[in-house]
């Protein structure tokens, strides 16, 4: 729902930029002065009419020239701007790869470690328990606290 409305709002935003209030205006005036020279035949005289008629058609065709220029320039812009967001998110990927083969390398490094530790205490656990004088006390108990308090 989020990115729905994420996207909702990006595509409003890219066609307010795209947008021309100067072409509506002018759009809106030729076909006015359109609609004068149309509705008014009966009264105005010709040398009046037509050069409205080429006016209004001129405005009209300047207004959606102009509002093609402004949506061309804001779509350019708009492949611009995705283009460096996309060369950002492929440079996010590429480190975020780094880190990944960091940690997993730095992770086999430490299992590594870890099985060595434990083959050392192993090897040591089966050396204590073949030892013939494990049973023998090397200190008295008394003696060894003495040792540990100093």
């Amino acid at each position: 729902m989020m990115a729905l409305l994420s996207q909702a709002g990006a595509l409003i935003a890219n066609g307010w930029t795209a947008y021309s209030f100067a072409a509506t205006l002018a759009g809106g005036a030729g076909l006015g002065l359109v609609v004068l020279a149309l509705v008014a035949t009966a009264w105005l005289p010709g040398f009046i009419r037509r050069p409205l008629l080429a006016a209004g058609i001129a405005l009209m065709v300047g207004a959606a020239l102009y509002q093609a220029g402004q949506a061309k320039g804001a779509h350019d812009a708009f492949a611009l701007q995705s283009a460096r967001a996309m060369a950002a998110e492929i440079k996010r990927t590429e480190a975020a790869e780094t880190v990944a083969a960091r940690i997993a390398a730095q992770a086999a490094q430490d299992l590594a470690a870890e099985q060595a530790a434990n083959r050392k205490l192993e090897e040591l656990n089966d050396a204590l328990r073949t030892d013939p004088h494990r049973d023998r006390e090397c200190l008295s108990r008394d003696l060894s606290r003495r040792l540990r308090d100093l």
